[in-house]
């Protein structure tokens, strides 16, 4: 991948729900990316104004709604391209102005940055991770502690699917950053995900199903 860039991590709230934004820079660049955006618009343009940065694109990594409300705004204020998964749009029929559609291990030369789409249903038919030089963003597909809501047990298989395709691509010292987080923080070294989310440590797919239909769903608000 590229070298490194910046990202600016965002805590975003609304009632139960504690979303993450990123910010994606560069130095001596004007031009940045977002990842889901949502929530409070005030405190994302506060950052954009403070850093004197335009939005090039918004990165949508499926499209339910406490990861894509802001994007209208932001789209407004800035004219940006916004990118989602072609599966994703068209089964959830998401759609905003300037949407682009895009596929699996798609290469994007956005501005300054190179974005490599990997598609990992299991939350949605069409979830997307975005790889951006040794970060990458999941969404809700991915967090430290486990992975995104199944809501079927064909959803669950994906899921498993999902999980080993980023096992067996992603660098172990790739960057972690989730559409939420539970208690550990996002920005974590992939290589640590894989030594403590039990979801890398059911190798049986049957078992690896099982478990995320039934696991308690109690806490599932239990942001941080």
């Amino acid at each position: 991948m590229e070298s490194s860039c910046k990202v600016n991590t965002i805590r975003c709230k609304w009632a139960n729900y504690i979303n993450y934004t990123y910010i994606i820079s560069k130095a001596g660049t004007k031009e940045c990316l977002i990842v889901d955006p949502a929530w409070e618009i005030k405190k994302i343009i506060a950052y954009l104004e403070i850093n004197d940065l335009n939005v090039k694109a918004i990165l949508l990594t499926h499209s339910h709604y406490d990861h894509t409300n802001l994007v209208g705004a932001l789209v407004s204020a800035f004219n940006a391209e916004v990118y989602i998964s072609g599966i994703e749009a068209k089964h959830y029929r998401y759609s905003c102005k300037n949407l682009r559609h895009v596929e699996h291990l798609e290469l994007l030369p956005l501005a300054f940055f190179k974005v490599r789409v990997l598609l990992t249903p299991g939350h949605t038919l069409g979830s997307a991770c975005y790889w951006i030089s040794d970060n990458l963003f999941t969404g809700d597909t991915l967090f430290y502690e486990g992975c995104g809501l199944c809501d079927t047990s064909k959803a669950a298989s994906d899921m498993y699917d999902s999980l080993q395709f980023l096992k067996d691509t992603v660098s172990k010292d790739t960057i972690i950053y989730p559409g939420h987080c539970y208690g550990v923080y996002p920005g974590q070294p992939f290589e640590l995900i894989l030594e403590d989310n039990i979801y890398f440590n059911i190798k049986d797919r049957s078992k690896f199903i099982d478990f995320r239909m039934n696991v308690a769903k109690k806490n599932l608000f239990a942001f941080k």
